[in-house]
C-alpha cells in the first residue's frame, strides 16, 4: 500500500464499513442487461480513484444526525456523476489513459463512452428520487449543471495564453470544486443541519475543491507519468493554461518566450523537448510557490468554515483532509 492509500485507509477507518457499502450499491446499481455497457462499465470501476467525495459526504452526515439511508443513495449518485464527467471528458479530450489506464473511449470507441457516461446520468435520477427530498433535487441539477458549464469555459478558454486569474478560479470552481462542494452540503442536508451548517459545510467543500485542483494543476508540472499516470506538462499539451503557468507568465516572460508557450497551446507545436522547456521554466520559477500559497489559502478558508462546528472526531478527519489535498506528492 502507497503512502496515499495509507494515509486513507487510516482518515477513512471509522466509515470504512459505509464506503465499502456505497460500491456494492454502485455496483449493483449500475449492471445493465447489456453485456456491453456492464463490461465498459466494470472497466470504467477499474480505477476508483481515491473516493474522497463519497468520504466528504458521508463525514459531513457525521457532524449532525446521521442517516445511512439517506446517504447512501446520494453518494452513489455523486460517485455516477464524477465518473460519466470523467468518461465524457475523456472522449472531449481524446485521451487514451487516465491513470495509466485505457480509457473507456480508448477501449470502445467514442459511441460506447457517450452512451455509458448518458447511462450514468440516467441512473443517478433513481438515486436521487430514492432521497425524497427536494433540496437534494435542486442541488443535483444544480451541480451537474455547474460542472457542465465548467467544462464548456474550460473549452471556450483553451489555448489562450492570456487567460486571467480570475477566469481560471471561475473554471475550476464551475468544474471541480462545485461536486465537493455538493458532497458536503448534501450529506448535511440529508442529515438534519440548520440552514446556516449547511452553508459552512458548503464553503468547507467548495474551498476544499478549489485547493485539490490547484494541487492537480501544479503536480501537472512538478510529477511525471509514474506518480500521477499522466506525462509532465500534459495540460500543456491540451491548451489548458493553469494557475502555474498563469504566474509564470506574470514574473518576466520574454517574447520568444511567449510565442513558444502560445504555440503549444495552439497546437501547432507538439515538441517534447520545448514542452519540457516550458515545464522546467515554470518550475525553475517562483509559480510553484506561488501556487501552494494560493491553495493553502483554501485550505485555511475550508478551516475556517470547519471550526463553526463543535470539536469532535469526524469534524478531525475532515480538518486532516484539508492537509491530505495539500501536502499529497509535495
Amino acid at each position: 500500500m502507497n503512502t496515499t492509500a495509507a494515509t486513507l485507509s487510516r482518515l477513512f477507518s471509522s466509515i470504512q464499513a459505509d464506503l465499502d457499502l456505497v460500491d456494492k450499491t454502485f455496483q449493483e446499481r449500475a449492471s445493465s442487461g447489456l453485456d456491453i455497457l456492464n463490461s465498459a462499465s466494470m472497466h470504467a470501476l477499474g480505477s476508483p480513484g481515491k473516493r474522497l467525495r463519497t468520504a466528504i459526504t458521508l463525514l459531513a452526515g457525521k457532524l449532525k444526525n446521521y442517516n445511512i439511508e439517506k446517504l447512501l443513495p446520494l453518494s452513489v449518485a455523486y460517485e455516477m456523476l464524477h465518473l460519466a464527467t470523467l468518461i465524457h471528458d475523456d472522449i472531449v479530450d481524446e485521451a487514451k489513459t487516465r491513470r495509466g489506464q485505457p480509457t473507456v473511449n480508448a477501449v470502445w470507441g467514442d459511441k460506447i463512452a457517450i452512451l455509458l457516461g448518458d447511462y450514468y446520468f440516467a441512473k443517478t435520477a433513481g438515486l436521487i428520487a430514492d432521497i425524497e427530498d427536494h433540496r437534494i433535487d435542486h442541488l443535483f441539477s444544480d451541480t451537474v449543471a455547474t460542472v457542465c458549464e465548467g467544462t464548456i469555459l474550460e473549452m471556450m478558454t483553451a489555448g489562450q495564453i492570456d487567460l486571467t486569474i480570475e477566469t481560471y478560479y471561475e473554471k475550476i470552481k464551475h468544474k471541480t470544486a462545485c461536486l465537493m462542494a455538493a458532497c458536503s452540503k448534501g450529506g448535511a442536508t440529508v442529515c438534519g443541519a440548520s440552514p446556516e451548517e449547511i452553508e459552512q459545510l458548503y464553503l468547507y467543500g467548495l474551498h476544499l475543491g478549489v485547493a485539490f485542483q490547484i494541487i492537480d494543476d501544479i503536480l501537472d508540472y512538478t510529477q511525471d507519468q509514474s506518480t500521477i499516470g499522466k506525462p509532465a506538462g500534459n495540460d500543456l499539451r491540451q491548451g489548458m493554461v493553469t494557475l502555474p503557468l498563469i504566474y509564470a507568465l506574470q514574473e518576466n516572460a520574454s517574447a520568444d518566450r511567449r510565442q513558444q508557450i502560445q504555440h503549444i497551446l495552439g497546437g501547432q507545436s507538439q515538441d517534447e523537448d520545448e514542452i519540457r522547456s516550458v515545464v522546467d521554466w515554470v518550475v525553475q520559477s517562483d509559480a510553484i510557490n506561488r501556487s501552494f500559497e494560493a491553495a493553502e489559502e483554501h485550505g485555511a478558508k475550508a478551516r475556517e468554515a470547519l471550526y463553526s462546528f463543535a470539536p469532535s472526531s469526524h469534524r478531525d478527519i475532515l480538518d486532516e483532509l484539508v492537509d491530505f489535498v495539500i501536502v499529497r506528492n509535495r
